[in-house]
């Protein structure tokens, strides 16, 4: 506790401000984005109260609507939840030998419904020779990571368009990049992809569910295993979203 205070103690009042504004600005960030779902919430819930005996087929409406919005709140906390506990760490407790081609086949197991469900070709390809790709980290922050990743990729791609993720090894690096031919990112906003809440599209977010969390959870999570991730998009054409780890 003593050693705490006295580094405290020795924080700029530059750096103070800053980390004051960030806090501020984290906490008006989640007010708004907590305000809109639990305001949707209530306007459902009073319209599914005022059509329930009188139009069943309205009421069935507003329950789904209703159903869905309860769900973005959830995604919303559970993501909130998740951040914060990756921001407080600088890097993962007890890591542990992890394959990350594994962790790539169970994630791309479960994403092919969705991209089948949308006419979208979800393939793996490796490069190079090896076929084992171990780090030392946490296999559920991993798998959280690329499916952010892959999901992103479906969801913003267009029906008959193709996810592609490959792996490899490139010097002392596990390198695995996810590219989509979907609607890519404008070039100025590709700065602040990675920044908390931040949407390229605020309505086509609303309409896939995304919180605005997932690509800095992505960030977070490759730099607490000693790693880094990239992204390369041309708007219209398609990103490719490289994450970079040290071998384990």
């Amino acid at each position: 506790m003593l050693k705490k205070r006295e580094e405290a103690d020795h924080v700029s009042p530059d750096e103070l401000r800053r980390v004051n504004k960030i806090r501020r600005d984290f906490v008006a960030n989640v007010s708004h984005e907590l305000k809109t779902p639990a305001t949707s919430l209530r306007l459902l819930a009073e319209s599914l109260e005022e059509t329930i005996d009188e139009d069943p087929v309205q009421a069935r409406l507003f329950a789904a609507q209703l159903r869905a919005e309860t769900e973005r709140l959830s995604n919303l906390i559970t993501d909130l939840l998740d951040l914060t506990r990756l921001e407080s760490e600088e890097k993962v407790e007890n890591p542990l030998p992890v394959d990350v081609r594994s962790v790539l086949m169970t994630v791309l197991a479960r994403m092919r419904r969705v991209a089948r469900k949308k006419n979208i070709t979800l393939q793996w390809k490796r490069f190079g020779r090896a076929t084992h790709y171990t780090v030392r980290g946490d296999e559920t922050q991993l798998t959280s990571m690329f499916t952010n990743l892959v999901d992103n990729a479906v969801k913003y791609t267009p029906p008959g368009g193709r996810v592609e993720v490959t792996g490899g090894l490139e010097g002392s690096e596990i390198v695995i990049r996810v590219s989509d031919t979907g609607i890519g990112i404008p070039e100025g906003k590709l700065p602040r992809i990675f920044e908390r809440f931040y949407r390229v599209d605020k309505a086509r977010s609303k309409v896939t569910g995304g919180t605005g969390l997932g690509l800095s959870i992505v960030k977070h999570i490759a730099e607490n295993h000693g790693g880094r991730v990239t992204v390369e998009s041309t708007s219209g054409e398609g990103s490719t979203f490289t994450v970079y780890l040290p071998r384990g």
